[in-house]
C-alpha cells in the first residue's frame, strides 16, 4: 500500500537514505543532515510537480519510498524514483513497482513514466526491466559520483505497456510469492 509521505517517517526514510547501501546509488550521495532533510520535506510539500508516497508491506510495515517529480500535468509526464529499507524483504521492489506504477497510471492519470538510473546501479537497471520499462537512453559519463564520472541509463513506460507489463509483473510476484512459500521464506 503506498500513503503519502508524513512529517513523522521523516525519522525512519532519513535512516535509510542515508544508509552507505541507498546513498551509493543516489546522485546526491553526501550524507543528508536532519535539518536538510525538514527543509527539503517543507520544500516539497509546496511543489505541487513533486508527490513523495511510503510504500508499506502486507503487514502495514514501512519499507520503501517512492517519489514522481517533475510532474507534468499537460503532458501527463513525471520522472519516478525510489529506495527501500535496506532490510526490506526480499520481493519488496516488485511489489513497490506495482503500486506505484498503479498509483501513477490510474490516480496521477500519467500517459508515460520516466526514469534515469546510475549504469553502477545494476539492481535498479535490472528492476525496471523486469517491470516493463523500455530504455530510452544512455547518457555517457553524465553524472560525477565524487570519485569518477557513470553513464545514466534513461528508462520509460506508456500507460499501454503497463497494462501488458503489469499482468506480467503480478505473474513474476506470484511465482515468486508461491516458490519462497516452499522454501519458507517470509
Amino acid at each position: 500500500m503506498l500513503r503519502p509521505l508524513d512529517k513523522a517517517d521523516l525519522e525512519l526514510v532519513l535512516s535509510w537514505r542515508n544508509n552507505p547501501v541507498v546513498r551509493q546509488a543516489m546522485c546526491s550521495q553526501h550524507e543528508i543532515t536532519r535539518e536538510e532533510h525538514h527543509l527539503w520535506f517543507q520544500r516539497m510539500q509546496k511543489d505541487e510537480r513533486k508527490q513523495w508516497f511510503l510504500f508499506l508491506d502486507h503487514d502495514g510495515k514501512p519499507c520503501a519510498v517512492v517519489n514522481f517529480v517533475s510532474i507534468d500535468k499537460v503532458q501527463r509526464t513525471a520522472f519516478w524514483g525510489f529506495y527501500a529499507d535496506p532490510n526490506a524483504r526480499p520481493g519488496t521492489g516488485m511489489r513497490m513497482s506495482l503500486e506505484a506504477l498503479d498509483k501513477a497510471y490510474i490516480d496521477l492519470g500519467l500517459r508515460k513514466l520516466s526514469a534515469e538510473v546510475l549504469a553502477s546501479n545494476l539492481r535498479s537497471l535490472e528492476m525496471h526491466k523486469k517491470v516493463g520499462f523500455i530504455k530510452e537512453g544512455h547518457f555517457r559519463d553524465h553524472f560525477f559520483d565524487g570519485e569518477r564520472y557513470v553513464d545514466v541509463v534513461r528508462f520509460a513506460i506508456f500507460d499501454k505497456e503497463w497494462l501488458l507489463a503489469r499482468r506480467n509483473l503480478l505473474d513474476l510476484i506470484n511465482q515468486w510469492t508461491t516458490s519462497s512459500r516452499d522454501i519458507g521464506v517470509n
